[in-house]
């Protein structure tokens, strides 16, 4: 399989969306990364949804696990709603996010070549960009894994599933918010 049998679209966040809106798009989509675009649609940053988990936790509970015990449900509930407060664009201006210049594949590449490319930039979620840099969609770990475990002989209805159907069914609208469809 090639890039191009692989690329989906997917939700993407901007520098506007709030950190509790984002935790939201990754979960009602199943998503394990978060695309950021400008305003014009076109992404900037890939963010991994697992650093959205230290977003909720103080630094000194970070630097301490065992001090997260200090909390009882409402103080982790009264955490949790503080994500309404700072901005996706917030949190990579303070650091607190980690997003890097999002990795790109050609549509001809291999799944071999896909695979290296998420390695190298330990990202769940990598573009497709033409040569001349026009973005395609995007490609996610679990569709990737899905096409490998074909390729490997594991091959169920679900897998199948995965691979025919994007995550967001093209040409449809979606619930958006300050989320969009990539272009």
């Amino acid at each position: 399989m090639r890039a191009q049998d692989l690329v989906e679209q997917v939700p993407t966040v901007t520098r506007e969306t709030t950190g509790a809106e984002a935790a939201r798009v990754i979960a009602e989509y199943r998503l394990s990364g978060l695309v950021v675009a400008d305003d014009a649609g076109v992404p900037i940053a890939v963010i991994p949804g697992s650093q959205l988990f230290g977003l909720v936790l103080p630094r000194w509970v970070r630097d301490d696990r065992k001090l997260v015990h200090a909390y009882d449900e409402k103080g982790a509930d009264d955490l949790c709603r503080r994500l309404n407060e700072s901005t996706i664009g917030d949190l990579l201006d303070d650091e607190k996010l980690t997003a890097s210049k999002p990795p790109a594949v050609l549509p001809e590449d291999t799944l071999l070549e896909i695979a290296s490319a998420m390695d190298d930039a330990h990202s769940p979620v990598i573009l497709v960009k033409e040569e001349d840099g026009t973005y395609r969609g995007v490609l996610t770990m679990s569709r990737v894994l899905a096409a490998i475990a074909t390729a490997a002989g594991q091959d169920s209805d679900l897998v199948r599933r995965r691979l025919e159907r994007d995550i967001i069914l093209r040409g449809t609208p979606h619930e958006s918010g300050p989320t969009r469809e990539a272009p």
